[in-house]
């Protein structure tokens, strides 16, 4: 999905909801009061306060007769230019209110209702431009809005998915591409059960751009699910107190709602974090309640496992359960007391390294392949068949090279690479795609530590170079006691090999 810059913030996916503060006819005539709003928006975590820009006169007509009289809802009897007489803000006051905003630091944005009240929020310097829901049928206002070149953010209630991609159109069409859509109820106040807030999702998914709300129900509980959603912005009108009478009072937040809203809205924001699998850091204490293979005799060193001295058991500190199966019948290297774990390194073979050979030159070349493999080498695009032959077919005629397909349990898991340069053994490693995050990795490495003084006797260091940001490898070398430094940009860890011959 895109985003949209306005001033030195990004609106859209992955980025802090954008919550304005929608002041309208709040201000009750008094410019004091106006003033008043904006502070209270800032203090009560609002990004932006909103205004409106018209009078009377570039609404409507001052009329009498049947068409020009509300019927129903909030305003119900009221005549339309006598309404938008009450609710306009004063022209000659939205210099001063931008430039309480500016002072607060809390951005000011207006909605222009015909194009004289555009020129003149050009004339005041506004960043960027909202269009009512009642306006967005007005295809020469949105054009004449879009023209001039600034961030438009437009609601979308009462308009049907053709209207919608009317309008979106007549923007893109000035060249302007920097466009947010509002999922709107255009009733004073809304009912959040007929407000079909799933909508939002579906115009990400049509359009691919930031997409909110602009709500007028009570209370929070709409916004908030809204961003579970994935709305990038939510509009709420704002007011001191809805006991100063104005016309959008009735359906207006105070400020002490106004901030329980935002609270709750970061909140949803945090609890929706990122899209995860695994541990996470809350339970990382949890893990060892988790099962696992416990010796549950005695085991002496050479005998085998077997159903009657090994058990799945609470808690957590063996072998995972999945590698059960394939430890019965092998051998244990080394004494196991009953009560303690049975680990990779009790059993005998667990992680076996065989010379690479021409059979496996396909297995290796969708290895390499992989896309999170790809990712996290120094070199990442995408290797060619013809490449890979050759790379490979030189490899395996080199002295100071040796690859390993590493088995466990007669499959193949990963690989495993030694490269000589003078008295240092240089690792390459990969795991296979679907064997990843199994700890066969840390395994691996153990097993080709024990290989390395065989293959190659000269070589004193082992050493490794990781890309930084590869988190997995970096916890990794780290367990295995590898020393961390930084070199031309990258991770460099190295370990003295004749320490670990005299381990093993």
């Amino acid at each position: 999905m895109g985003k949209i810059k306005i001033g030195n913030r990004y609106i859209g996916q992955g980025c802090p909801v954008y919550m304005i503060a929608e002041m309208s006819a709040n201000h009750a005539g008094s410019i004091e009061r106006a003033k008043e709003i904006i502070h209270a928006a800032k203090e009560s975590g609002a990004d932006c306060v909103k205004i409106q820009t018209y009078t009377p006169d570039t609404l409507t007509i001052d009329c009498s007769n049947r068409y020009f009289q509300v019927q129903n809802g909030t305003w119900e009897g009221e005549n339309l230019y006598s309404l938008y007489g009450k609710a306009y803000t004063p022209w000659e006051w939205q210099g001063a209110l931008k430039e309480e905003a500016d002072r607060v630091g809390i951005d000011f944005l207006s909605t222009p209702f015909d194009t004289t009240s555009v020129d003149f929020l050009e004339e005041l310097g506004l960043e960027f431009y909202k269009i009512a829901s009642f306006e967005m049928v007005d295809l020469p206002l949105v054009e004449y809005v879009a023209s001039k070149g600034k961030p438009v953010i437009m609601s979308t209630g009462m308009a049907t998915l053709e209207e919608i991609e009317e309008a979106v159109e007549t923007v893109y069409k000035t060249g302007n591409r920097r466009l947010v859509l509002l999922r709107c109820s255009s009733v004073y106040p809304a009912d959040p059960a007929l407000m079909n807030l799933r909508t939002i999702q579906d115009m990400r998914d049509r359009f691919h751009i930031p997409v909110g709300l602009s709500d007028h129900s009570m209370g929070s509980l709409s916004a908030v699910a809204s961003v579970a959603l994935g709305a990038a912005v939510i509009e709420k009108h704002f007011c001191i107190s809805r006991e100063i009478e104005n016309p959008d009072a009735s359906f207006s937040m105070t400020p002490e709602e106004y901030k329980a809203m935002v609270r709750d809205v970061r909140a949803a924001e945090a609890a929706l974090g990122r899209v995860f699998y695994g541990v996470g850091s809350q339970e990382e204490s949890s893990v060892v309640f988790r099962r696992s293979i416990f010796a549950v005799q005695d085991i002496g060193a050479g005998e085998a496992f077997t159903r009657e001295n090994i058990r799945i058991i609470r808690p957590g500190y063996g072998l995972m359960p999945r590698e059960y199966g394939g430890i019965l019948g092998k051998a244990c290297l080394r004494e196991i007391k009953r009560g303690e774990p049975v680990l990779a390194d009790n059993v005998k073979g667990y992680m076996e390294l065989v010379p690479a050979g021409e059979e496996h030159r396909r297995l290796v070349f969708g290895w390499a392949n992989d896309p999170e493999t790809r990712s996290q080498s120094f070199a990442a695009g995408e290797i060619s068949w013809e490449t890979h032959c050759a790379w490979y077919e030189d490899s395996l005629k080199r002295e100071d090279r040796k690859i390993y397909i590493c088995m466990h349990n007669d499959a193949p898991v990963g690989i495993y690479r030694l490269d000589l340069s003078g008295e240092t053994a240089q690792i390459s490693y990969s795991i296979a795609p679907e064997c990843r995050r199994r700890g066969y990795g840390q395994e691996m490495l153990r097993a080709g530590e024990a290989l390395a003084g065989e293959i190659f006797p000269q070589a004193k260091r082992l050493c490794a170079r990781v890309k930084p940001g590869n988190e997995a490898s970096r916890a990794l070398f780290g367990r295995l006691g590898y020393e961390e430094r930084t070199e031309a940009g990258s991770l460099v860890y190295e370990k003295n090999l004749t320490a670990v011959l005299q381990e093993n």
